[in-house]
C-alpha cells in the first residue's frame, strides 16, 4: 500500500504547497487501513523514520499518535496528494508557532513567474563606438649593470635587485660582453630612477636560495648608457696551488672570503675541486650562547667555611645544577644561558645568592656541524668594486677542517693575520687581465700532470677568471691528550711569534675529538714570514675567579712541526 500523504521538512515548504497542508490532527485518518506500526514505518522518509524508531513495533493507534506528536513540533509537515477548498488558517496552526511563522513568510512573500522559452527580443541597431581615452604611464627605460671579469659557460649563481615600492625583484646572469672578450655582464632592464639593493644569490637543493648582500642604493643609469669599466665588479676567483710543475686544485677543506672584517661566504671544498656554499647566517643564528659561573664563596660570605658544602644553582626558578664546593670553597658551573642565577645552599638557613654568568666558548658538535647546502660551483664570485669604489678590506683564507665559532670571530678580528689579500685584484682595472707572474693574485695556467681538479681547471682556462695562490700548509694543529680532573673547557693553547707579532688561539671546548679520544687543536695558518712559534698554554688557576696563568710549554717550534 502506498500513503495518501507525503511528508517533507518545514523549511522545504513553498507557497504553492500552502492548499496542501494536512494538520497533524488529521493524518492518523490518512493512514487507516494499516494493520501494523512496522509497515506505516517503512514508507515515511529517513527523517521521521529516525525519531519514531523506538515505536515502530507498538501498535498502530500508539505509533500514529507519536506520528502526530513529532509533526505537531512544526520541524515537518504532511502534504496531501490533492489541494484543500481552502489552505489551513492561522487560529488552526496556533499549536505550531515554527511552522505558523513559515507559513505567515510564505503568504506575505511576493508572486514569483517562471521565464518563458523564448528568446529575449535584442536592438541589433548599431551605434557608433564610444572612445575613452585612458592615459599610460611611461615605460620604466633606466638600468643597472653589474659587470664580471671573464666569460665562461653558465654557473647557478645570480644577482638580484631588492623590491621597492614601485618595482618588485628583479634577477639577472652575467652574459658575455659583445663588444669585448674580457668581460661578461649582468643588466637589470625596465628599471625606475629609484636605488636598489644588490644581492649575490646560491641556489640551494631543497632549500631557499642563499642571499648574501652586495650593496644598497645602487643608481640606474639610462638604458644608452655605456661604460669601459662599470662601476659595479665581480670577479670570480679559483683558489689553486701553484708548483713548478702547474697547478692543481685542493679536494677537501674551507674556503673563507672575509669582507669588511666578516666572513662573509664559507664554501665546503668538493672533491672534484667544485664549491659548495654554507649558509654561515643560519647557523650562527641558531647557536645558543651558552654561559657559565665562578663560584668563590669567600669573597660572597667569609663569617664561616663553606668547603665541600652541597649547593643548586636555579635558573629561572628552576634547579639545573645539583654539586658541592670543593675544599676552598669554589666551583664552575657551565651549561647556562642566562645573564643572572641563583646560588642555593639547601642545607643551610641561608638566603638565595644571585651571581652573575660569564660568556662561554663555544663549544663543537662533532654530530652537527655546518653543511653545504649550495649547488656545487666552479668558481668563487667576490665583490672587487662596488658604486665606483674598490673593495680593498678583501681576504681569501683556506681551512683543512671547518673553523669553530672562535675561530672565525678570530679570522674576523684579524683577517691580515692569516689569510690571502686580495688587494691585487687590481690587476683587471689596469690591463683587464691578470699576470701570469702574480704573487697571490695571477692567472689561471694548464694543471700539473694528474694534478687534483684538473678537469674543472682546464676548463676554466683562458676564461680570464683570476686564480689566487693557497699556501701549501692548510693551518696548523696540535694533538692534546686530556686530563678530566684539570681541564677546563675554556682552557686553550696559544701558538705566538712575538718578532711578527702573529697569534692564533685554540680553546678546547671549540676542539674536535679524534679515534683516540685526544683534542685536535687546529690554528689559523701563519704568514709565510713566520718561521718558528712558541707555545703556551693557558689554565686556570683559580676556579672561583675563573683566573687564567700562561705556560710556556716550548719555545721556537718550527711551523713545519706543526702543519696539519
Amino acid at each position: 500500500m502506498r500513503l495518501s500523504c507525503r511528508f517533507i521538512l518545514a523549511n522545504q515548504l513553498k507557497p504553492e504547497h500552502l492548499s496542501y497542508i494536512v494538520l497533524p490532527e488529521k493524518v492518523p485518518w490518512q493512514m487507516r487501513g494499516y494493520k501494523r506500526a512496522s509497515e506505516i514505518h517503512a514508507l515515511l522518509p529517513a527523517f521521521l523514520q529516525r525519531s519514531l524508531e523506538p515505536y515502530k513495533k507498538r501498535d498502530v493507534a500508539s505509533y500514529l499518535e507519536r506520528l502526530k506528536g513529532e509533526l505537531k513540533k512544526g520541524q515537518s509537515v504532511a502534504l496531501s496528494m490533492s489541494p484543500h477548498s481552502s489552505p489551513v488558517s492561522a487560529p488552526q496552526l496556533s499549536s505550531m508557532p515554527l511552522l505558523a511563522k513559515k507559513v505567515a513568510e510564505l503568504q506575505e512573500a511576493p508572486v514569483t513567474y517562471r521565464k518563458a522559452n523564448y528568446a529575449p527580443i535584442t536592438d541589433n541597431t548599431t551605434l557608433a563606438p564610444t572612445i575613452t581615452y585612458v592615459p599610460t604611464q611611461p615605460t620604466p627605460e633606466h638600468k643597472i649593470v653589474v659587470e664580471f671579469a671573464g666569460q665562461w659557460n653558465n654557473t647557478p649563481a645570480y644577482l638580484s635587485l631588492g623590491q621597492t615600492s614601485k618595482q618588485n625583484n628583479a634577477k639577472a646572469s652575467p652574459k658575455r660582453d659583445r663588444e669585448t672578450s674580457h668581460r661578461s655582464l649582468a643588466t637589470f632592464k625596465g628599471l625606475e630612477t629609484d636605488s636598489r639593493s644588490l644581492y649575490l644569490n646560491i641556489p640551494c637543493s631543497g632549500f631557499a636560495p642563499i642571499q648574501l648582500k652586495l650593496a644598497d642604493d645602487i643608481e640606474p643609469v639610462e638604458k644608452e648608457a655605456q661604460m669601459g669599466e662599470w662601476d659595479n665588479v665581480l670577479i670570480p676567483v679559483l683558489p689553486v696551488v701553484k708548483n713548478s710543475s702547474g697547478m692543481a686544485l685542493r679536494d677537501k677543506g674551507y674556503i673563507y672570503i672575509v669582507w669588511n672584517n666578516k666572513v662573509w661566504r664559507e664554501l665546503a671544498i668538493q672533491p672534484n675541486g667544485y664549491f659548495r656554499d654554507i649558509n654561515l647566517d643560519y647557523y650562527q643564528q641558531k647557536e645558543l650562547t651558552f654561559r657559565h659561573l665562578n663560584i668563590d664563596l669567600s669573597t660572597v660570605l667569609n663569617d664561616h667555611h663553606y668547603g665541600s658544602e652541597p649547593f643548586e644553582i636555579k635558573q629561572n626558578g628552576k634547579v639545573v645544577c645539583r654539586s658541592e664546593l670543593s675544599e676552598n670553597e669554589t666551583e664552575r658551573v657551565f651549561g647556562l644561558v642566562e645573564k643572572e642565577v641563583e646560588l642555593v645552599f639547601p642545607h643551610l638557613d641561608l638566603e638565595p645568592i644571585t651571581l652573575k654568568t660569564l660568556p662561554s666558548p663555544h663549544r663543537v658538535d662533532q654530530g652537527n656541524q655546518r653543511k653545504p647546502d649550495g649547488v656545487p660551483l666552479p668558481h668563487i664570485w667576490v665583490p672587487y668594486k662596488l658604486k665606483g669604489e674598490v673593495q680593498d678590506s678583501l681576504f681569501l683564507h683556506y681551512s683543512e677542517q671547518a673553523l669553530s665559532n672562535d675561530q672565525v670571530m678570530d679570522l674576523e678580528a684579524d683577517p691580515a693575520s692569516c689569510a690571502i689579500p686580495l688587494s691585487e685584484l687590481s690587476q683587471y682595472s689596469e690591463s683587464q687581465v691578470f699576470s701570469e707572474s702574480g704573487d697571490k693574485v695571477l692567472c689561471l695556467s694548464h694543471p700539473a700532470q694528474g694534478a687534483s681538479g684538473g678537469a674543472l681547471l682546464d676548463a676554466q682556462h683562458k676564461t680570464n677568471i683570476a686564480g689566487v695562490n693557497m699556501p701549501n700548509s692548510g693551518g696548523l694543529v696540535i694533538e692534546y691528550r686530556k686530563e678530566l680532573i684539570a681541564d677546563e673547557t675554556d682552557d686553550f693553547f696559544e701558538l705566538k711569534n712575538s718578532e711578527f707579532e702573529w697569534s692564533s688561539r685554540a680553546y678546547f671546548r671549540s676542539a674536535a675529538t679524534n679515534e683516540q679520544g685526544n683534542l685536535l687543536l687546529r690554528f689559523a695558518a701563519p704568514p709565510p714570514e713566520v718561521k718558528q712559534v712558541d707555545i703556551l698554554r693557558a689554565a686556570h688557576s683559580d676556579h672561583g675567579r675563573g683566573a687564567q696563568h700562561y705556560v710556556l710549554v716550548e719555545a721556537n717550534v718550527p711551523v713545519s712541526e706543526l702543519t696539519g
